[in-house]
């Protein structure tokens, strides 16, 4: 075999080869955040304002996992109080199995989350709810064992 095939040759595998890594980037699922990302972005002074909020309670919404599922207990200040807001189980390795619920307390401020809904990993829990026209946003890790 002539150096000319050995040419020949090497141009074929390096071709083959970007070929390959164009296919396989193309088939690569890319998940962002959110759908609307810009228009996300463009609220997060209301995310800033929630923060500040629940800074002022006297302690933050308490998420723990317990063999039934999820408790979420508010701070003792909100109880019995006209609260609308949502809780999002955000799961990062994939977005479909993200969780979207109303925040809904029971008198004693604390709604339970059942298990079933989960599977084992990482969840970021975002709550966002408004109380006395003023919103409040708090989040945290959980890991689901």
């Amino acid at each position: 075999m002539n150096w000319g095939h050995k040419i020949i040759i090497v141009f074929v595998v390096f071709a083959a080869g970007i070929l390959t890594l164009v296919t396989k980037s193309m088939r690569t699922k890319i998940d962002m955040v959110t759908p609307d990302y810009y228009g996300e972005e463009l609220k997060y002074q209301q995310v800033i304002d929630g923060k500040e909020n629940v800074n002022r309670l006297s302690a933050p919404v308490a998420i723990a996992q317990q063999s039934a599922g999820v408790l979420i207990t508010l701070p003792p200040e909100l109880h019995d109080k006209h609260i609308t807001g949502k809780l999002t189980f955000y799961r990062p390795s994939d977005s479909g199995r993200d969780i979207a619920l109303p925040l809904q307390p029971d008198p004693a401020g604390q709604q339970l989350i059942n298990r079933q809904l989960f599977i084992k990993g990482q969840y970021k829990v975002k709550l966002t709810w408004t109380m006395n026209e003023q919103p409040y946003y708090q989040e945290q890790l959980l890991n689901i064992n």
